[in-house]
């Protein structure tokens, strides 16, 4: 990983946690502040004219033409925001908060079609299930098995970053909005990807820089075969799969549309 990279998103999130991160006028809309949130409320709790709550959220990577944002929570405290549409927000979901008249608001627009966001559907070649929802939501029983291998996290439909133009990942593909250190690779950062072949899908990890390969592939982590109970392509629903041989049996990881 560069050391360079690694120092300044430290420094970054460093100061979102003690509250020193303060918005430029030029960039935050003419001095109004704002932040990047990630949607925490669940589905029953969100509409359009309510409060919702999101988690304040850092935006780091190497910021250079084609290098991947990649998105990071920024501490635990959660936000209340008022969600003014036109659109409601999902689970998961980011947006962009801005203080006005002395409360938290976002707009939601829907993005229709295949080429990601709410409301889309993502498609993967050889895949038996045609119409994936473009945003799906990761859930690992526990963020501490197999040294932190399974993370919760969204999976978003979309293209594939610059960045790992070199792993022939093809145009577009389900990878997380969400970053998490290896730490069996001195805290390489590491994204999830979702693949599927025919009726099986897979879980895999990207790396921009690590220690094995820049960038680079992980092999399969966990499998779903759709067919076996619990795994349907509508609704879309992964919930009996299994870590790849050799690794903690006790992981389990559900993936939801």
């Amino acid at each position: 990983m560069d050391d360079a990279q690694t120092r300044d998103d430290m420094e970054r999130l460093r100061l979102t946690r003690d509250g020193l991160v303060w918005p430029e006028p030029d960039l935050a809309g003419g001095g109004v502040p704002a932040f990047l949130g990630q949607v925490t409320s669940s589905a029953s709790s969100i509409g359009v004219g309510m409060f919702l709550l999101v988690r304040p959220t850092a935006v780091l990577g190497a910021e250079v033409e084609g290098g991947p944002g990649i998105f990071t929570a920024a501490g635990t405290t959660t936000v209340p925001v008022c969600l003014v549409g036109p659109e409601a927000a999902s689970p998961g979901d980011f947006l962009v908060c801005r203080f006005i008249d002395n409360r938290w608001v976002a707009e939601r627009t829907n993005i229709s079609g295949g080429g990601g966001g709410s409301g889309g559907i993502g498609t993967l070649p050889t895949c038996f299930c045609t119409a994936i929802p473009a945003t799906l939501t990761m859930t690992s029983a526990s963020s501490t098995c197999n040294y932190g291998m399974f993370q919760t996290c969204t999976l978003q439909y979309g293209a594939v970053p610059a960045g790992y133009a070199t792993l022939g990942l093809g145009a577009n593909a389900f990878i997380s909005l969400q970053s998490f250190p290896d730490v069996l690779a001195d805290g390489a950062l590491f994204q999830y990807m979702l693949t599927c072949s025919f009726n099986q899908f897979s879980l895999t990890r990207l790396y921009i820089s690590s220690p094995y390969g820049s960038p680079y592939r992980d092999a399969v982590l966990y499998s779903w075969f759709v067919g076996s109970y619990g795994n349907t392509c509508t609704p879309f629903h992964l919930d009996n799969g299994s870590p790849y041989p050799g690794s903690d049996s006790t992981c389990s990881v559900t993936i939801d549309g």
